[in-house]
């Protein structure tokens, strides 16, 4: 087997917002994570994981991504991560990013933009569906309960989302999605970024018939894992 960079590496998550404050306003930073480098190294640590620092409104601990191109201000700016990854590098040390790809924030300009039009070009970016007699259009059950359809106020429509309403999926079907992630994806590697870990990525690949399943609980719905398991297709999707 091909020896890749991250072999016999140890790697160590960091949680930032309550890994170092540098600033005293209650929450960790950046500036924190580069003050702890020697330590980390002394410790033995190759790869440090980041848990997501993009631009969010936080819902889900910053899971829930509004701007894929900015670090969020509780964490400091951009400026300080380039200087972490410089400081990491000058320590033969790598940074990798969570990321979030199977869905947004509903902040997210792109999702705004779908609400604006669901049948324009943006709409094409998420799973929009009409319902089926007064109810949704099937009987997911998100990850964190109740229905994984969300109505859209003043239509007929309902939006798919596997987590948090606040939290849209994606559509890995359309290729300009695709095209988007991809580009901010090199985007970060080129700024130095050594690599990912990409959250929730087996919630990808849809049965775009949205069929009703079997129900395995009172409600009527059914645990968004077992949905992820019905559908087909991930390996193919995840082929670049």
């Amino acid at each position: 087997m091909e020896r890749k960079w991250w072999h016999n590496k140890v790697a160590y998550q960091i949680y930032p917002k309550s890994f170092n404050d540098t600033n005293g306003d209650g929450i960790g930073d950046i500036k924190g994570i580069i003050d702890k480098l020697d330590y980390l190294k002394e410790l033995g640590i190759d790869i440090i994981w980041i848990s997501p620092i993009y631009q969010s409104p936080f819902v889900d601990q910053g899971y829930d991504i509004s701007d894929y191109y900015r670090i969020d201000e509780k964490f400091g700016t951009m400026e300080d991560f380039d200087t972490l990854l410089e400081e990491a590098k000058s320590r033969d040390m790598h940074i990798v990013m969570d990321l979030v790809i199977n869905h947004c924030s509903d902040k997210h300009e792109w999702f705004k933009k779908a609400l604006e039009n669901p049948a324009g070009k943006y709409g094409d970016y998420f799973y929009f569906r009409k319902g089926k007699d007064g109810n949704p259009p099937s009987n997911y059950r998100s990850y964190f309960g109740g229905s994984a359809w969300e109505k859209v106020e003043g239509t007929d429509l309902y939006y798919l989302h596997m987590f948090a309403k606040e939290q849209p999926d994606l559509n890995w079907y359309n290729k300009e999605v695709l095209d988007e992630l991809y580009k901010m994806i090199n985007w970060w590697l080129d700024k130095g970024v050594s690599g990912f870990r990409i959250d929730a990525i087996i919630n990808i690949a849809k049965d775009l018939n949205f069929e009703n399943l079997e129900p395995d609980g009172e409600d009527g719905l059914v645990h968004a894992g077992k949905v992820a398991e019905h559908a087909t297709g991930i390996g193919s999707m995840l082929e670049i």
